[in-house]
Parts: C-alpha cells; sequence; structure tokens
C-alpha cells in the first residue's frame, strides 16, 4: 500500500479517536460509522497490516469521503498539523487505481474530464470559453469547469468588472482543466498530463497574473504545479477572485453603494481551509456592509462543507449538494442574513438547490459589481 509515515500515523491515531465524527459531512448523510474519519482509519488500517482487502463497500467508503478537510480542522492537534485523514484517503484512492479497483462511475468521471474538461459529461462547445477570442494579455482569467460549464453568469460579471477598469485580460478558448479533480479521485498520472497541457497554454498568453474562481484550480495552481515540477507562481502571480477583487478595491480606492442588508460569507474549502486566504473577501464585504456583515458561527477554518471535492455518494449522485446545501442555508438563517455571497460556484449551486434560484445567493463577483 503506498502509505507514507504520516499517512500511518494518521492511521493508527484516528482508528481510536471519534472527536471530529459530529463535523463529518459524509455521515451525517448516511450515519454509518464507515463514513466517519474513525471508520475509515479502521478500514485502512485493516488492509494495511495485511488483514483485509478493497472490497466494494470499503472502496466506497473511500470515494464517500468529501476532502473537505472538516476533521482536520476540527482535529484536536489542529495547531501542530493535525491528523490528515483527507491526505490519507488521496493516498487511499491512488492505491485503488494503481490496482485498478476503480468503480465504473469514478472512471466515467475521468474519462469525462480527459475529453471534455468537466465531470459532467456535457460537449466542450457547450462551455463558456468555447466562444471566446484567445488571445496574449497582461491578465488570464481561468474559469475552472464549474463556472465554465454550469455558471456562466459568475464567468459573466468578473469579465463585467475587468472591462469596466479597462484590464487587458483573456480566457483560454475551450478551457482545459486543471487536473485538480483527476488527483482527488487517485488518478496521478492523468492529472499530471492535465495539468502540463494548461501549463503550456497559460504561458502562451504571456500573462502575468492569473485570476480563478475555481478553488480547486487555485488550490491547484498553488500546490500540485510545483509537486509536477510546473513552476508557474515563480513566472505568474496567483490570485484567487476575492484576492484580486480586494486588491482592486484597494488599489483603485473604490466606493460602493452602501448595503442595509445582513449579509454573510460561505468560507470556501481549498481556498480558505487548505491555503489559508480568508480575509481577503471579508475585507471587502465589510467596505460594502459595514456592520451588516455577519460571521456564521461556523467560519474560517471551522467552516461547514461546501462540496467543492465532493463528487459521489455510494457511487451515486444523491442530491449530495442539496444535503450540503441545507446545512449551510440553516446556519445563515440562523443569524438572519439576509444575502449568502459564496466563493465558488459548487457552494453556490449546493445552496440554491435549498433556495431554489433565489437572489439573496450570489457569487463574490456577482456581489462585487452590484455593489458599483
Amino acid at each position: 500500500m503506498g502509505i507514507t509515515k504520516n499517512n500511518r500515523d494518521t492511521i493508527k491515531a484516528c482508528r481510536y479517536c471519534p472527536m471530529c465524527r459530529h463535523v463529518c459531512s459524509s455521515e451525517f448523510l448516511s450515519y454509518k460509522e464507515s463514513d466517519t474519519p474513525r471508520g475509515r482509519a479502521i478500514l485502512l488500517y485493516n488492509i494495511y497490516e495485511g488483514n483485509g482487502s478493497y472490497d466494494k463497500s470499503i472502496i466506497e467508503s473511500i470515494y464517500n469521503c468529501f476532502l473537505c478537510g472538516c476533521c482536520l480542522s476540527w482535529c484536536e492537534g489542529f495547531d501542530e498539523g493535525g491528523y490528515d485523514i483527507p491526505k490519507l484517503i488521496e493516498y487511499a484512492r491512488k492505491d485503488i487505481i494503481k490496482k485498478g479497483l476503480e468503480p465504473i462511475e469514478i472512471k466515467k468521471i475521468k474519462e469525462s474530464l480527459i475529453s471534455k474538461n468537466n465531470i459532467y459529461d456535457i460537449d466542450k462547445n457547450k462551455s463558456f470559453s468555447s466562444n471566446v477570442k484567445e488571445k496574449e494579455a497582461e491578465v488570464l482569467y481561468y474559469l475552472g469547469p464549474e463556472v465554465n460549464f454550469k455558471n456562466a453568469e459568475i464567468a459573466e460579471s468578473v469579465v463585467t468588472i475587468l472591462e469596466k477598469f479597462k484590464i487587458e485580460h483573456t480566457i483560454l478558448k475551450d478551457e482545459p482543466d486543471s487536473g485538480k479533480i483527476l488527483s482527488l479521485l487517485g488518478y496521478s498520472e492523468e492529472a499530471k498530463n492535465k495539468a502540463e497541457e494548461l501549463y503550456k497554454r497559460i504561458i502562451k498568453t504571456k500573462c502575468n497574473i492569473i485570476i480563478t474562481s475555481d478553488p480547486l484550480a487555485y488550490d491547484a495552481f498553488k500546490n500540485d504545479f510545483p509537486d509536477f515540477d510546473l513552476k508557474l507562481e515563480s513566472k505568474i502571480k496567483i490570485r484567487n477572485i476575492s484576492e484580486y477583487l480586494n486588491d482592486l478595491r484597494l488599489n483603485m480606492k473604490l466606493e460602493f453603494k452602501k448595503s442595509r442588508k445582513k449579509i454573510t460569507l460561505v468560507d470556501s474549502e481549498y481556498v480558505g481551509r487548505f491555503n489559508g486566504v480568508f480575509e481577503d473577501a471579508r475585507e471587502l464585504m465589510k467596505s460594502i456592509s459595514g456592520s451588516n456583515f455577519l460571521e456564521m458561527k461556523w467560519n474560517k477554518t471551522k467552516m461547514l462543507a461546501t462540496g467543492e471535492a465532493a463528487f459521489y455518494f455510494n457511487l451515486k449522485d444523491i442530491e449530495i449538494g442539496k444535503k450540503l446545501g441545507e446545512k449551510i442555508y440553516d446556519m445563515a438563517r440562523d443569524i438572519d442574513a439576509e444575502i449568502i455571497v459564496t466563493l465558488s460556484a459548487v457552494a453556490k449551486n449546493n445552496i440554491n438547490t435549498v433556495t431554489l434560484g433565489s437572489e439573496k445567493i450570489m457569487d463574490i463577483s456577482e456581489y462585487f459589481i452590484k455593489s458599483l
């Protein structure tokens, strides 16, 4: 089994500890011990010690993990690095792939990402980026598959902002996937190939800044690309859209229409929890809403899972997003928030399954442009 010493330490520690069970996003869907961090550690301990092997139920449990990091953030050892269950699950998935044991549903996601750059098997010609004119520019806006194939309104908001401030920019035509989802599913080689393809396309634009609305792509640029020896950040500044918009606010000394509505923020797993970017969105929103900006009970590192890396549950797409969205919406309602601002298309879509497309849910780029 391809497990490192740190992973082995996690297995041994977590199999005896139930303390993060109450925040596990997958456990509250199934209420099964095997869908808790402790349960997964027990299963992997048995395999690691040679007392078992991957069967259908164990593989389902490993792919049921949403890799949201809630367990890591709530771990008693968090300040010392914690016991990294998400990293353990990633290694286990690589092992499953290496053994050729991945379910057909996971293979289908892989094939769709490789051939169509999205997990939904949607044709490339139906993407936002299929109609753009690619060029060399100072700023490259990278959409990511969720925005590119499902949330054109977010892309349109970002483009409107860039055009309003006369910022030279471009978008990659038929934008390649970053490889991040492939990596999270355990397909290391395929992920590297996708990353290399995207890297070459990025370099051709001669951009100096990449901005992205996609938390998974942001994490890929920051962490996966260097692992693949693609030194992107040594040449180009990488900014999440929340960082970029806050930079714009400060550099241009922007003033906004003051909002009197109570507003809250949904943090991102892969921008916030895994990369420590929390304050830019808050500074921006406070400059618009002042004291009407309210924090949810669980925020920043203790945030709820939005589902950014939740693809299947029990190898079926059974409204995972709605269940995750309900928990976030209920927490926002507890503080009487009238507007919920999100940092990913996935978060927006999942909450919208509860509110049925209400304008009370908007991406940070939409909130920015509406407030000018």
